[in-house]
């Protein structure tokens, strides 16, 4: 059995989920999902009328990433753990490190534990919600498509995808074949580390 949470992607600029340096990391947005998926669980984020470049009907989804979660990590374990992905504050799109998601910094003297480093993607007024999560997913088994390039999944394989965008995302019990298919199909992958 392989337990999925499916869920529609607001955004898709490589922050969250952060598909690169070798392993995909869930860090922002989603804190009920970061809370509540287990490890060896699966996510699957998809098209929404917010990404597509063309208006997504109900049902015609496609597929941006599917990773499974390896390990969930505090956000001081991920500090100390993941420092490649580590914000860097700049408008140079070709630097990796403007696109990382380990942003909060455990500071001893903050009130809430942690101080958020300058990042362009998520300013102060996300940070309560972002720490609500508690944890960041790790995932080495990932499969990123990117919403430029999603895969098209056939209609008898699809998981449980949610009409609209859902704090908790969407639960499929048994999602083996579309796993299995989406593995098929790794070759068409902006990136990918399947193991």
């Amino acid at each position: 059995m392989e337990r999925l949470y499916s869920y529609k992607m607001a955004h898709d600029n490589r922050f969250a989920p952060n598909p690169l340096f070798g392993v995909l990391t869930l860090a922002t947005c989603k804190p009920y999902m970061r809370l509540n998926t287990k490890v060896g669980e699966w996510i699957a984020g998809w098209t929404s009328a917010h990404i597509a470049h063309s208006p997504t009907e109900q049902g015609r989804e496609k597929l941006v990433y599917l990773a499974k979660v390896a390990r969930k990590l505090t956000f001081g374990e991920y500090w100390e753990q993941y420092p490649q992905k580590r914000a860097v504050y700049t408008d140079d799109k070709n630097v990796p490190e403007r696109y990382g998601d380990n942003i909060y910094q455990p500071v001893v003297s903050a009130e809430d534990g942690f101080i958020q480093m300058p990042n362009i993607h998520h300013g102060a007024d996300k940070k309560v919600k972002d720490l609500k999560g508690k944890y960041v997913l790790i995932c080495e088994e990932f499969y990123y498509f990117s919403c430029l390039s999603p895969l098209e999944i056939p209609s008898d394989l699809r998981p449980n995808v949610p009409k609209v965008q859902t704090r908790y995302g969407m639960i499929t019990e048994d999602a083996s074949a579309f796993i299995d298919y989406v593995r098929l199909h790794a070759n068409q992958c902006k990136y990918t580390d399947a193991k």
